[in-house]
């Protein structure tokens, strides 16, 4: 019989509490529905409701797109020349 932590065979999952960072050990098959130290629920994470705080950012937004040309403006009256 062969010692390995709890994390060794585990692929995916969390292993970071979202709200206090503490490292959380996962047990394969089990899935945690609360932060065992600040009870923090897990369940907003896990149904996609709000976004992991170490996930990647999503794609920046396009540039606007460029409007029209304007119409030039009207000349000026012409000035008295100076001395």
């Amino acid at each position: 019989m062969c010692f390995r932590p709890a994390d060794a065979g585990a692929s995916g999952g969390m292993n970071k509490c979202p709200e206090c960072g503490k490292t959380i050990q996962m047990m394969a098959g089990v899935t945690l529905k609360a932060c065992p130290f600040c009870k923090a629920d897990f369940s907003p994470y896990i149904n996609g409701e709000k976004p992991l705080p170490n996930a990647a950012p999503g794609a920046p937004a396009a540039p606007a797109a460029p409007g029209a040309p304007k119409a030039p403006a009207a000349p000026g009256a012409p000035k008295p020349p100076t001395a």
